[in-house]
């Protein structure tokens, strides 16, 4: 069968329009952006790591707690102002994470409510010492795939 140049390009446009369609129905996010965890009021500017699986927020101090019967993390995190909120939240579940270096590490995973721009979904996020880190808190691909598209030239897209 030969391809005809009309074939060809109508499949081309055809392509456009079905890539165009998957692009109107994404956000655009910048390398940074505001997020708040309403649950524990909680506003944080948040990096943007494509490169990252999960989403990731500081935490020291961790230590197990059982309340009824179900395993729970008492923990302290920073709000914007570099101040310390001491929280207790359930534990969804844990995880191995490595770094760049390679280094594993196992971290608990809980699931919060959270709030870029307009858009609030729960999300896993596991808790990590982010202390030496400029943000504490980390999007990974986790919460991004397929709803966002980072465009890494630029800062705040969903405002301050």
């Amino acid at each position: 069968m030969k391809l005809t140049p009309l074939f060809f390009w109508l499949c081309l446009l055809l392509s456009s329009v079905s890539h165009a369609q998957l692009l109107k129905d994404k956000v655009l996010i910048g390398r940074v952006e505001w997020v708040s965890l309403p649950d524990i009021k909680i506003k944080l500017k948040a990096r943007i790591d494509t490169g990252a699986k999960t989403t990731s927020m500081h935490a020291i101090n961790i230590e197990e707690v059982e309340q009824r019967g179900e395993l729970f993390v008492k923990f302290q995190t920073v709000d914007a102002e570099g101040k310390i909120v001491e929280l207790v939240r359930k534990v969804g579940t844990t995880q191995k994470v490595s770094n760049t270096a390679g280094f594993v590490s196992r971290r608990y995973v809980i699931k919060e409510k959270m709030k870029m721009g307009n858009i609030e979904r729960e999300v896993f996020i596991n808790l990590n010492d982010r202390s030496k880190m400029e943000y504490k808190f980390l999007i990974g691909r986790n919460v991004l795939l397929g709803r966002f598209i980072v465009d890494v030239a630029r800062s705040h897209v969903l405002g301050d």
